[in-house]
């Protein structure tokens, strides 16, 4: 038996294929390329899980801003005169600041369900109309 040697290919022996020819490079700068795109229908289901985040972010960040005022009207004593005006009219006003941090987060709350609920619908109507229209058509331009 005679045994046969095969010249051993570039792959094999770890060489790299060099071209004799120099890449190609883009040298036009300032050239705008366009794309289109249509949106043709929006997931429900992603606008609920969206939009639950974003309302309840926004209703946290509501309801910090309503302590920080409402530490700074404690501080600067803005109750305590209107009380004490109160009294010298005969009238008796008590002020309950946890009842009303309770209150205005049971409305957030309220709120985040209901801007949801209507996102959501909203998200049908649209997915309704872009079936009979063709969606939205939208050109996205980059400059390169």
């Amino acid at each position: 038996m005679s045994t046969t040697q095969r010249p051993q290919s570039a792959r094999s022996r770890g060489a790299t294929r060099v071209s004799s020819q120099p890449p190609r490079e883009r040298v036009r700068t300032g050239q705008v390329v366009r794309r289109r795109a249509t949106v043709r229908r929006v997931d429900p289901w992603s606008v609920l899980k969206l939009s639950v985040i974003f309302y309840f972010c926004f209703l946290l960040v509501v309801m910090l801003g309503l302590t920080v005022f409402w530490s700074v009207v404690i501080n600067i004593g803005i109750i305590d005169t209107i009380t004490s005006f109160l009294a010298d009219l005969q009238l008796e006003l008590a002020i309950n600041g946890s009842n009303i941090a309770r209150a205005a987060f049971l409305l957030g709350l309220l709120n985040v369900v209901l801007w949801t609920g209507i996102n959501v619908f909203l998200a049908f109507l649209y997915n309704l109309v872009a079936d009979l229209l063709g969606g939205l058509r939208i050109e996205l331009a980059s400059e390169e």
